[in-house]
């Protein structure tokens, strides 16, 4: 395929990126017509066909879009709708929450028929005290849901929803209520699980993941214990499984032909030689229907598909690397469903099996000696695994297992040959209705995962067994690049000393850089909507000043938007403040609180209520309360927490939801004076940031923690046309994002990190509105 794959991919990709949707018919005329005249270019010949092959990109990456806009448009938002929907899968469920992937076939707003025939794939959400034993997969429910597209908070840290919804190909988000069982599909994935229900089993969400992808029964401890050993790639049917049942039947046909006589009327010689091809097709049917079995999820579909083209390049006599069948099964899996390029875990697995090859030369290395050196080598190969992937695992789930070269090695062979045959062998029974039997096999499968349970969750509760993002350090990425050039001798003996090189010249620069780089002070104004949530970093510590909102239904943004933040810098909290009492500042004080036992509370809801006067020191950095006069634990907008904050010749004031009365106060009595940054008060309403409070303090830069298009006109225009004529700088995270106020002892400088990525999100809104 040589350039033309990489041509094809830049194209889908373009397509994707594309801000604005391109016609399909114009696309596929403009190839129609280079097609034409590639025979009257003879000397432009290669360089037409690739722009036929960019063009061919081009119309599949518009045709995935425009479908996925077509269906967006369908279905209105912020609208209670009735549907008629199927479950298709459940991610989780408990008795209060609950969330699922569902298809869509008719969905009605009052008496008025927005569509028949949509089967558009949606993720509910389902908030309650009502039980949900009865959820599962195949049932069929008339509901009324309530659609729309993901908030993004564009901080360090934070998800990408709207990413998410692209990669499994779901076309929104929203809210059920009021679900009314009316069928259930009588489908194979619903048999197997009305056995496991029945099965009393310890294992039972787990064996359940293995036989139908279906990973909503799994508790959470054992989910976290495997995760912090490094086996979560056992939890659900991903590439490990499709390519360990499609081998297991190609090596028993294999075998068994092997077996049968060489000559004679019942196999002849030059049948055998077709016979392999055949145990490889009838392998690859029976993975085929394994991952129908798993529900044809997205990432079983992908992993099928890859062992396909890794096996059909080889039956078509095409001598390519394994590199090359890399990374053509990659782009053609883009190209198939272009929505993996915004998958993590696809490109998880495709750096994993790239891992996989690059291990396979220690692997070859003296592969004739005995089982002794042969088990060494598999260590020595786990470990490579771990300081190639570590990085990647750091960076996806926030941690990285240290033991988990232990436990794949303790695990791995124990599913391959025990846990994996006895779970598909008892799902078989269970679809013949053989349920009895079924049980049977599936209590043999869990055997040793009981046996392995409690040694895994002592690995999981070693000190060393799981390194958090959070708390990497510069000692941490040492020994990473130690271990890595220790490794490397027996992987690339022949470029041992440039890679050591480079490596150590890379770690040399990182530091150096991070010391040169890195400012004394860092402020930060997160991006939490029509909410308020502050950070102060110094020294790798954080004061907190504010936690957003806590919503309705779902999670806060302490949890969605503060803690991977936190995690993402490698910061410690060592201070909470909250100004006031309002959901959108408190946000979930009391889970944060549970969680931060050990930290300094002060502000509103706390026993260290604000008071006028109150002053110390934090790290360099001096701070004093200006307002409230009086000390309220239930202060509102009045009564909010006014923080004078000093550092070097930089001051900066953080204002809560004070407006016009409490600034003239603050004025008045001279409490306030020139500062360089001002955090607006109240998201910059109508009613605060005064000509007074301007003219008083000056500042060289006011920021806003605002959320784009709320419904209370916020900022107000006047206000932001005040701010601009007193001489400040205006900076608002509904137009940025998260914005960074790097300060030194004289001077200070504001950062938008996330602008880039915010202007150049794509949603299926922005596709919809052409």
């Amino acid at each position: 395929m040589g350039y033309s794959s990489f041509t094809l991919l830049a194209g889908t990709v373009m397509a994707l990126y594309s801000t604005h949707l391109i016609e399909k018919w114009l696309v596929a005329l403009v190839i129609v017509v280079a097609i034409c005249a590639v025979p009257f270019c003879r000397h432009t010949r290669k360089f037409l066909n690739q722009f036929i092959m960019l063009c061919i990109g081009i119309l599949i990456g518009t045709h995935f879009v425009s479908n996925l806009a077509q269906q967006h448009t369908q279905l209105p938002e912020r609208q209670w709708l009735s549907v008629y929907l199927t479950i298709e899968n459940i991610d989780y469920h408990s008795d209060e929450r609950s969330r699922f992937v569902a298809t869509l076939s008719r969905v009605h707003r009052g008496n008025e028929v927005i569509t028949e025939y949509c089967q558009c794939r949606v993720q509910l959400y389902w908030y309650g005290d009502l039980p949900r034993k009865t959820l599962s997969p195949g049932q069929q429910y008339r509901a009324q849901i309530k659609l729309k597209m993901p908030t993004t908070y564009w901080n360090q840290g934070s998800a990408r929803p709207a990413r998410y919804l692209w990669a499994k190909q779901l076309v929104k988000q929203g809210y059920v209520r009021q679900m009314q069982l009316t069928q259930v599909e009588a489908s194979v994935r619903w048999r197997v699980y009305r056995a496991f229900e029945a099965a009393e089993l310890e294992f039972a969400g787990m064996l359940q993941a293995l036989a139908i992808g279906y990973r909503g029964s799994i508790p959470f401890e054992q989910r976290d214990v495997w995760q912090r050993n490094g086996l979560q790639h056992l939890m659900a049917i991903s590439g490990l499984h499709i390519s360990l049942v499609a081998g297991l039947i190609f090596l028993m046909l294999q075998r068994g032909i092997a077996s049968l006589p060489h000559k004679g009327k019942f196999l002849l010689n030059r049948e055998r030689l077709l016979l392999n091809p055949v145990a490889a097709v009838v392998a690859l049917v029976v993975a085929l229907l394994y991952t129908s079995l798993a529900g044809y999820a997205i990432s079983a579909q992908r992993a099928w598909l890859m062992l396909l083209l890794f096996w059909g390049q080889r039956w078509l006599g095409l001598t390519t690397r394994d590199w090359k069948r890399l990374w053509h099964a990659a782009v053609i899996l883009i190209v198939i469903d272009p929505g993996s390029w915004h998958d993590i875990g696809f490109w998880f697995s495709v750096l994993a099996v790239a891992v996989i090859l690059l291990c396979q030369w220690g692997w070859r290395v003296n592969s004739s000696v005995g089982w002794a050196i042969r088990l060494l080598q598999t260590v020595y190969l786990q470990l490579l695994f771990l300081a190639l992937m570590g990085p990647l695992s750091l960076t996806i789930f926030g941690g990285v297992s240290l033991v988990a070269p232990l436990s794949n090695l303790l695990v791995v062979p124990v599913f391959a040959f025990w846990v994996l045959p006895l779970t598909l062998m008892g799902a078989i029974a269970a679809i013949t209705w053989a349920d009895t039997f079924a049980a049977n096999l599936w209590w043999l499968a869990e055997q040793p995962l009981i046996v392995l349970q409690p040694l895994l969750e002592w690995l999981a509760k070693t000190p060393i067994g799981w390194l958090d993002g959070s708390s990497v350090t510069t000692e941490n990425v040492l020994l990473w690049l130690l271990g890595l050039v220790l490794l490397l001798p027996l992987w690339f003996m022949r470029y041992y000393w440039w890679m050591s090189g480079a490596l150590g010249g890379l770690f040399a620069g990182f530091v150096l850089w991070g010391r040169w780089h890195q400012s004394d002070v860092s402020f930060h104004v997160l991006d939490v909507g029509q909410a308020q949530a502050l950070v102060i970093e110094r020294d790798n510590a954080a004061w907190l000043i504010d936690l957003g909102r806590r919503f309705y239904m779902g999670r806060s943004h302490f949890e969605s938007v503060i803690d991977p933040f936190i995690k993402q810098r490698g910061l410690r909290i060592e201070r909470v403040s909250l100004t006031h009492q309002d959901a959108d500042h408190s946000g979930d004080w009391r889970t944060a609180q549970a969680r931060l036992s050990d930290v300094d509370w002060s502000g509103a809801l706390t026993q260290k209520p604000c008071q006028a006067g109150q002053n110390g020191v934090w790290r360099d950095i001096q701070w004093q309360v200006v307002w409230p006069k009086q000390a309220r634990a239930a202060a509102s907008n009045s009564s909010s927490c006014v923080y004078w904050f000093t550092y070097g010749a930089i001051d900066w004031l953080v204002t809560g939801d004070i407006g016009f009365g409490e600034e003239r106060t603050l004025v008045e009595e001279k409490r306030v004076s020139d500062v360089e940054i001002l955090v607006a008060p109240h998201h910059g309403s109508a009613f605060s940031l005064g000509s007074l409070m301007l003219k008083a303090t000056q500042p060289q830069l006011t920021v806003v923690s605002v959320g784009g298009a709320n419904n209370y006109g916020m900022p107000d225009k006047y206000t932001h046309q005040r701010v601009l004529e007193s001489g400040s700088e205006w900076a608002t995270t509904a137009d940025y994002g998260q914005l960074s106020i790097e300060i030194d002892a004289q001077s200070w400088t504001l950062k938008t990190p996330m602008l880039f990525d915010k202007t150049n999100a794509k949603s299926y809104s922005s596709t919809s509105q052409q």
